[in-house]
């Protein structure tokens, strides 16, 4: 997957505001999208989202 489709997975975690809610969007796993989210980060070299057990958000 290139950067613009990750970007657009990155987009519907926000919106969604959980790695669940955007994969029922996407219609892909939950862990399919926390990979291409791993992904992306490692290839910015930055941290993008905040996780918690119960919420996820965008850094600053």
């Amino acid at each position: 997957m290139d950067h613009i489709s990750r970007i657009g997975v990155f987009i519907a975690v926000v919106k969604a505001a959980s790695f669940a809610g955007a994969a029922q969007a996407l219609g892909i796993t939950s862990s399919a999208v926390s990979k291409q989210i791993q992904n992306l980060e490692q290839d910015l070299q930055v941290k993008l989202l905040n996780r918690t057990t119960r919420n996820v958000s965008p850094t600053e």
